[in-house]
């Protein structure tokens, strides 16, 4: 971990030729890869000739709409695939756990001594089922427009990215808060994902094929980062 002007910078040393400077939502984490010949000081130079696009960036990751702390509890407002729902939360110990929409209100099924935690876990178990279906058929879709293959794919809480693809095993994860996202954010998250099977890297190769197969991505990644979770 190296600190250029009070920011911190993970560094991580691999067998490449360049340095590669990325920044992360949704806290503006900061990363650079770098060969593993490259000493400290050769990295904050790097990164000193990168600070105006860096802070640049690290303003616009840093711009997510994040709701309160959650409550759990009846008539709190909470998203689904880009629509604001009101919470219902149904005591019933004759029932079992499950969740549904019905008109504006999401309504979670509970016992009635059901903890708030207990309730998080069965919505958001109902979240992952739901968004696990959506992307799935996103996945097969640019599967088949990018002419890739996804070996593996899961849905789990991310802290600092909305996917992470692993260009040499076909291996992708997806951030679970995707199920707040209004559709056309989840398919970008989707197509950029895959769209690394083909370059690893955010090169002009790589803004090339995703701005040939969904024009206006920039437009759609701005949204994504803005709309609330």
């Amino acid at each position: 971990m190296l600190i250029v002007n009070g920011i911190d910078i993970a560094v991580e040393r691999k067998p490449i030729k360049n340095l590669h400077l990325a920044v992360y939502p949704p806290n503006g984490r900061v990363h650079v890869s770098a060969p593993q010949s490259y000493t400290d000081e050769q990295i904050k130079l790097f990164v000193l000739k990168k600070w105006v696009w860096l802070v640049q960036k690290r303003k616009e990751t840093t711009s997510y709409t994040f709701q309160d702390e959650r409550e759990y509890v009846s008539g709190e407002a909470h998203y689904y695939k880009g629509e604001l729902y009101r919470l219902k939360v149904i005591r019933d110990n004759t029932c079992t756990f499950h969740v549904n929409i019905q008109g504006d209100y999401i309504n979670v099924y509970v016992y009635e001594r059901t903890t708030k935690e207990n309730i998080a876990n069965v919505l958001w178990s109902w979240y992952k089922e739901q968004i696990t279906s959506t992307i799935a058929q996103y996945v097969a879709k640019w599967e088949n427009i990018l002419d890739v293959k996804v070996t593996e794919w899961t849905v789990q809480q991310m802290p600092s990215s909305w996917g992470k693809c692993h260009k040499d095993t076909g291996k992708i994860m997806f951030n679970l808060q995707l199920a707040k996202k209004p559709l056309n954010c989840i398919e970008y998250v989707v197509a950029h994902e895959l769209t690394h099977l083909i370059e690893q890297n955010h090169t002009d190769k790589f803004r090339h094929i995703l701005g040939t197969y969904l024009p206006g991505w920039q437009k759609i990644k701005e949204q994504l980062n803005e709309f609330p979770i």
